[in-house]
């Protein structure tokens, strides 16, 4: 099984901030999850190797797979990050390339 190793989108750290204590501990636990096995969760459309976990009933994390790397692109509002999610994986993608 290999080594995961997490990494995090410049902008996510800004995302975390906005979330409430139960909001954040529940990512914490979910992180660990995660990290164990990232592909255990629903693929989503539009973004190669990107998953989504759900933090609460409206809250998702989105995260991208890259080789063995799990790179956090977002947590928030459901409707708002799957709109920023695609931004942030392609500003990755551009610095992979450059």
């Amino acid at each position: 099984m290999p080594e995961w190793a997490i990494k995090l989108h410049p902008q996510f750290l800004s995302d975390l901030d906005k979330l409430g204590a139960k909001e954040l501990q529940i990512f914490y636990d979910k992180k660990n999850k995660i990290k164990e096995n990232p592909l255990r969760l629903k693929h989503l459309s539009g973004g190669a190797n990107c998953y989504r976990e759900p933090i609460t009933d409206n809250i998702r994390l989105i995260y991208y797979v890259e080789g063995n790397t799990i790179w956090f692109l977002t947590i928030g509002v459901h409707r708002k990050a799957f709109q920023i999610y695609i931004k942030r994986l392609y500003s990755l993608k551009q610095r992979f390339t450059n």
